[in-house]
């Protein structure tokens, strides 16, 4: 038994940089499609199940764990050569995985980098090359077994896939391995077989329990082979694979992926290509890097860009995701001459077709670091394909990967109340692209709680983005927050300053309680049906009251200042009184203050008492005090001495006595004179002698 280590291949373009599909590999079982349901691939992770369980082969030399360790750098590299009579197996002992991560699986495995043409077999729109096969698998059969773990059964092993005809160096298969313990792949032909070695490749077998949203594969020219294949490029400073390098950022992700690539293609041959492809393709994202052979071809622009159209529409048809880079950056006089043109159709493409995820750009990557370019001028060198391998792990890292933001923006900084406007959210991924992938659904909530606020319901977003239409109430500054509602951390907001609608209403207030005849403040604020202040507001106000007393100051008419207003008025009929604001020439813009006018100081007593009397019987008298506007001096507190003309000590007069809040300015008193014919009495307050005032009264006997 023995292993041998992958010799690293960097491929050369033959000439300028289609896969014609049997009919025995279209009977491939392919039956499931890329789930829908989650928002990004960290979501729905697709972890290898298979890493370093038991490993089996009948092949007398090969090494089965060597196809599923934790290097891709070794392989399954059988020494016998299989056939129909005597086929070569691969298999795995899965007991030991979880029940649950081992029923709906992807079976992938891949000859890669050994074989570096995604198919040998393949004939370019412009011919450049004859490629070889090494060790690929042209016919076997996936099979299960559902014998207890630890010892390799040798019967009860049940077919669930089988194909004939391959030509592809790497196949990936949807199984659902619910009920069995073992898996096997049974090699019955294979081509290309040299040196003896019959069959090389690994095989990962991938929980897809959650769906198929981590599982990619990568079509292009022999530049993106060189980045894509599944080989450490150790040797050049590499860590890993691409899987690898996104498994080392992301733990919880392994994604599934193929080097879709073949040497020597244009974006025609994706054209011819792609739909047979896709066919045998379970996963979500398409990765389409052609325009190196077609910028040394001189293909034009409008052709290049037409073509990319259909790529990328057969892509979103199949219900996958597209990803585009930027053409790497050479230094051949096609390449400097016919690129950047080229280049500029992948922008439009981008604005025509924002479901697409950005790949890396890579005219700006070797642009900038030229001496990663090999001698050719066209081909990355070995740490120049490393570097572009981790120029697209760091760009699906940022748009694929990590958890978008949401950025909302608004049709207008400045909604009126009460009007709709439009909001647009965009998923943002941390380098400022449209995340495209996004589907989440997002819920809205807004800072302004008014009755009357319209938000969005929970919506999802179409490639990213979404426009929606809301409608604020309360002036000022308002934020809208989108929220995803499954994961919180994914959520952006939108701060705006709603302005007041037009004016329907004055709104007076004060919080005087004014004495009669004393000048007090109030404002005046002119509000939209919301009750915001209308800055705007430049009508004229024309001032009326209810207190139509003389002696009563309104302001004159008056404009406001940014639809507020101050002034000072004086009324003297004590009570409720209103003043009354409207605009002089919209009558139905109007608004009334209620104030509770108080009387003055008294500035008058008045005594009330009866015209006649009998003598030595006592009657009633009353003594008010008023302000110097009639009113009730309901505050006076004075104290009122009463005297009387009539000079018999039987006389009865009140004491001195003191008003009281009680009296409210009013108090009824009792008097008693005995002197006919005609005596006077008087009230007159002890401290302000002005406050008097006297009353004769007829004394008569009967």
């Amino acid at each position: 038994m023995w292993m041998r280590s992958i010799a690293t291949v960097i491929v050369v373009v033959c000439a300028p940089l289609s896969l014609a599909l049997g009919p025995a590999e279209a009977a491939s079982a392919h039956q499931s499609t890329a789930a829908t349901g989650s928002q990004w691939a960290a979501q729905s992770p697709m972890p290898v199940i298979s890493r370093g369980v038991p490993a089996y082969t009948n092949d007398s030399c090969a090494v089965a764990s060597s196809a599923n360790d934790s290097s891709y750098d070794t392989q399954w590299w059988t020494c016998a050569t299989p056939s129909t009579a005597a086929p070569l197996y691969l298999a795995y002992d899965l007991s030991g995985v979880p029940v649950a991560n081992r029923g709906q699986v992807l079976v992938l495995w891949f000859n890669d980098p050994q074989t570096m043409q995604y198919d040998y077999t393949y004939v370019e729109v412009h011919p450049c090359c004859t490629w070889k096969a090494f060790g690929i698998p042209s016919g076997y059969t996936l099979e299960a077994n559902a014998a207890p773990g630890g010892t390799l059964p040798t019967s009860g092993w049940v077919a669930l896939a089988t194909v004939t005809g391959n030509a592809l160096h790497s196949r990936q298969h949807s199984l659902n391995l619910s009920g069995y313990n073992w898996f096997r792949m049974n090699v019955t032909a294979s081509v290309g077989s040299t040196k003896d070695y019959g069959v090389i490749l690994n095989l990962d077998i991938h929980d897809a329990s959650a769906g198929f949203q981590d599982d990619w594969i990568f079509y292009g020219d022999s530049i993106t082979e060189g980045a894509m294949a599944h080989q450490s490029l150790s040797e050049f400073g590499g860590t890993g694979t691409w899987a690898q390098l996104i498994n080392a950022a992301r733990p919880s992700n392994f994604p599934a992926f193929e080097a879709g690539a073949i040497g020597g293609t244009l974006s025609a041959d994706g054209v011819k290509s792609i739909n047979g492809w896709l066919a045998l393709f379970s996963g979500r994202y398409v990765g389409l890097a052609y325009g190196t052979n077609d910028a040394i071809w001189a293909v034009s622009p409008a052709t290049f860009y037409d073509n990319y159209v259909t790529l990328v529409q057969a892509v979103l048809a199949a219900g996958k995701v597209p990803i585009v880079p930027k053409i790497a950056w050479g230094c051949t006089p096609e390449i400097l001459a016919n690129v950047p043109a080229l280049n500029q159709k992948l922008d439009a493409l981008y604005t025509a077709y924002p479901q697409i995820v950005r790949g890396p750009d890579l005219w700006s990557y070797f642009q900038a670091n030229q001496s990663l370019i090999s001698g050719d001028c066209i081909h990355p060198t070995g740490q120049g394909s490393f570097g572009m391998r981790k120029q697209w792990a760091d760009a699906m890292l940022s748009r694929v990967y990590s958890p978008p933001t949401l950025q909302l923006s608004a049709s207008t900084a400045t909604p009126t109340a009460g009007q709709a406007f439009s909001m647009t959210v965009t998923a943002k991924n941390s380098d400022g692209t449209t995340a495209t992938g996004y589907t989440g659904t997002v819920h809205f909530t807004s800072s302004d709680g008014s009755p009357g606020v319209v938000l969005p319901p929970d919506s999802t977003l179409a490639n990213g983005q979404g426009t929606f239409s809301t409608t604020l109430i309360k002036a000022g500054s308002q934020t809208i927050t989108a929220r995803d509602t499954v994961t919180a951390s994914i959520a952006g907001s939108l701060t705006t300053s709603v302005r007041a609608a037009a004016a329907s209403r004055l709104v007076l207030a004060s919080t005087a309680t004014p004495a009669a005849g004393t000048s007090f403040s109030f404002t005046v604020t002119a509000q939209d049906q919301f009750g915001n202040s209308d800055t705007g507001y430049a009508g004229t106000v024309h001032f009326t009251s209810s207190d139509s007393s003389s002696g009563v100051v309104l302001p004159a008419d008056s404009t406001l200042t940014n639809g507020q207003g101050t002034f000072s008025a004086t009324l003297t009929t004590a009570g409720s009184q209103s003043i009354t604001g409207t605009d002089t020439v919209t009558a139905s813009i109007t608004g009334k203050l209620t104030v509770n006018v108080g009387p003055a100081g008294a500035a008058s007593l008045i005594l009330d008492a009866p015209s006649g009397a009998k003598a030595g019987q006592a009657f009633a008298v009353t003594v008010i005090l008023k302000d110097q506007y009639g009113n009730v001096a309901t505050g006076y507190r004075g104290t009122v001495h009463f005297a009387t003309s009539d000079p018999l000590p039987t006389v009865v007069l009140p004491a001195d006595y003191p008003f009281t809040a009680a009296d409210a300015g009013t108090h009824p008193f009792s008097v008693t004179l005995w002197t006919p014919p005609s005596e006077t009495i008087s009230a007159t307050d002890t401290a302000n002698a002005s406050l008097t005032q006297f009353r004769w009264v007829n004394i008569s006997l009967s």
